[in-house]
Order: structure tokens, then C-alpha cells, then sequence
């Protein structure tokens, strides 16, 4: 997340998206397709719900960086999914924080401009520890280079890595 963000830009981009997503519901109204406006309903719930969880985690930055991550200019965009509402007291916000975007950052240069790019991130909580699952599906100009960092990172165990996409799990 940009840092030097005001209130009222944060609102702004939250209000964009939204307009956007109210565009397509009226607009398959519009075209008499009122199932898939429902479906694009039962799309912004589960996506409010994803938001409610990681605002509960209490990882105030972490949480602003996966919320607002596409708002900006990347390469890819991301989405995430919270299995269960657990708190772990032995996240720590920065360490997340620090290790993500630097990893984002990474990726963001080493990734084709211009193409459908797309990692998902998964977060299963359990009493004690975290876990995070990334899957990456998308075009990979320097492939080693991320392959080489993430192979550094005790937090990471790679699962599949193939052409153009890769799985790993972090553990913090």
C-alpha cells in the first residue's frame, strides 16, 4: 500500500470499485440476466466476508497491503482467501508485511508486462501457527531469479514449480 495515502484517496479507490461492481450488476439487470447479477452479489459478500477476517486478524499493515495491493500498477493482481477466522498471537505485522512485499516487488519485475497474471494467496490459521499457500499462474520473464530468492527464504517450501506457474507454502 502507498504509505503517503490520504483518507479521502483510500475512499476514492474503494468508491471506484465499488461503482465498478454496481456497473456490472446493473448492467446484466439491464440485459435481463438477473442470475448472473446475483452471482456478481454472492461474489461482492464473499469478498466482504475475505475482507472482515483479515481486518481481524489484527495485522493492520499486512491487511492494507493485501487489500490495496490492486490499486496500483502491478503486473498481476492477487487474491486471497482466509480459511478460518483463528488468531495466531505470534504473527508479527512487519515481519508479514516485509516478506510479502518484497516478494510482490520481486515478482512484480519479474513477471511479462501486459498479460492475465493472477496469485492467489490462501491463509490457514491454526491456534498456533500460519500458513500461506501461493499459487501463481502467469507468464514469468526471469523465472530463476524467483526461484533462486524463494529457495533463500526459510519461511518458504516450494510444492510445484513449473513452467509459468509455481505453489509454495510459507510457514511464519
Amino acid at each position: 500500500m502507498n504509505n503517503n495515502w490520504t483518507v479521502v484517496e483510500v475512499l476514492k479507490h474503494a468508491r471506484h470499485d465499488w461503482m465498478n461492481k454496481l456497473q456490472l450488476i446493473k448492467g446484466n439487470l439491464a440485459l435481463d440476466r438477473p442470475e448472473r447479477a446475483k452471482s456478481i452479489i454472492d461474489e461482492i459478500v464473499l469478498e466482504a466476508q475475505q475482507e472482515s477476517r483479515l481486518s481481524n486478524l489484527k495485522l493492520h499493515r499486512f491487511a492494507s497491503l493485501l487489500m490495496t495491493f490492486n490499486w496500483e500498477g502491478h503486473r498481476f493482481t492477487i487474491d486471497y482467501d482466509i480459511l478460518n477466522e483463528n488468531t495466531v498471537h505470534s504473527l508479527d505485522d512487519a515481519e508479514l508485511f516485509n516478506w510479502f512485499s518484497t516478494f510482490f516487488a520481486l515478482l512484480n519485475e519479474a513477471v511479462e508486462p501486459f498479460q492475465d497474471q493472477q496469485l492467489s494467496i490462501t491463509i490457514q490459521l491454526d491456534k498456533d501457527s500460519a500458513k500461506f499457500f501461493l499459487d501463481f499462474r502467469g507468464i514469468l520473464k526471469s523465472e530463476e531469479e524467483v526461484l533462486n530468492w524463494l529457495k533463500l527464504q526459510k519461511q518458504a517450501a516450494i510444492e510445484d514449480w513449473s513452467i509459468n506457474q509455481f505453489t509454495i507454502q510459507l510457514s511464519f
